[in-house]
């Protein structure tokens, strides 16, 4: 086993590695039932013989990450060969026993189910089958995917955390092949930078949370599009305030912000605040926000002449849907023939 620490208050590019206690937010994301306690939480990455999965694929390299009271400590278990994978395995799980929570990279789609097929095969326990996992991809993907070419650890590594890798860093599509190599010719030069690869996969990782939770934390660190997404993101997982806050921060520069909060204000009853907000919207030229405007007008408050004016409003927007405006406009009308108090 291979052990690389980095010391307290050691950087990623620009970001912290972080500290041993995931965020609470972060916790239940992961599908904890309770705020962090207890164990240590781990950072995984694995180094495979194919890409695609299936079960002529195992790890021949497995990478864990932990935080302890010296800073991050990185532990690589290297399988020199197939016929060594069970006490690999088992080596695996000592080290992962106790864990309270698990955090990967599309972990949920790679690394947890090769290494659970590869467990299921020596009739071993998987160590992690009850443990809360964390797989950073997709908050990544919510946070980023508009602004970044692609949401690969690499390009979400250098793009928001700001560092670079060195040119030992081999790209993952070469990984088994050097592997396979060193099968034949017991050369393990050409593993060297595989080694190194996922060292610093596994410290990304852990900078990557640290990231995640600085905006959790301050958010007037947070770019527009990344407050919005954390709205969208605390809403649901029911921070219905938090959320708000959220929108509204990103609501000056982000018209559909705007948008999820006067929704969000309907759903909390506070119809004035989103009225608020739907007249701004409807002036910067969204039709829906007229509707629903429309809408609060004609049932909540009976008043059936503003909700005319409203849908006429509605009707100059570039979005608007003719056909459904004018059957609400024929409604409203109607009722006012009728005499209905409005």
């Amino acid at each position: 086993m291979r052990e690389v620490r980095h010391s307290r208050g050691a950087r990623h590019g620009r970001e912290p590695i972080g500290n041993s206690s995931l965020h609470p937010l972060l916790m239940r994301h992961a599908g904890a039932a309770a705020p962090h306690e207890g164990g240590p939480v781990l950072y995984i990455d694995t180094e495979t013989t194919g890409l695609m999965g299936g079960t002529g694929t195992f790890a021949f390299l497995i990478g864990v990450g932990v935080h302890d009271e010296h800073g991050f400590e990185v532990r690589q278990l290297f399988l020199p060969g197939p016929e060594h994978e069970r006490s690999q395995l088992r080596s695996f799980a000592a080290l992962v026993e106790g864990a309270s929570a698990v955090v990967t990279y599309n972990g949920a789609t790679f690394d947890l189910p090769l290494l659970r097929n590869r467990f299921a095969l020596h009739g071993l326990p998987d160590p992690l089958a009850q443990v809360p996992h964390l797989d950073l991809l997709h908050l990544a993907r919510r946070f980023w995917r508009e602004t970044l070419p692609d949401c690969s650890l690499t390009t979400v590594e250098r793009r928001i955390l700001g560092a670079s890798r060195s040119l030992n860093d081999v790209p993952g599509f070469e990984v088994p092949a050097r592997y396979f190599e060193f099968l034949r010719s017991w050369d393990a030069s050409g593993l060297v930078g595989v080694i190194e690869h996922n060292e610093t996969d596994i410290v990304a990782l852990a900078a990557l949370r640290s990231k995640f939770e600085r905006l959790v934390e301050d958010p007037a660190t947070a770019l527009a599009h990344e407050a919005h997404a954390m709205g969208l993101w605390m809403e649901r997982l029911g921070e219905v305030e938090l959320a708000l806050a959220r929108y509204l921060e990103a609501a000056s520069a982000r018209m559909e912000a705007g948008w999820h909060a006067s929704l969000l204000l309907k759903r909390l009853g506070r119809l004035e605040e989103a009225a608020k907000l739907w007249r701004t919207l409807g002036r910067q030229g969204m039709a829906a926000a007229w509707v629903e405007l429309a809408k609060a007008q004609e049932h909540s408050w009976h008043d059936f002449r503003a909700a005319l004016v409203s849908v006429a409003a509605a009707a100059e927007c570039q979005d608007c849907e003719p056909d459904e405006l004018e059957k609400r406009r024929e409604r409203l009308l109607r009722r006012l023939a009728n005499g209905e108090l409005g």
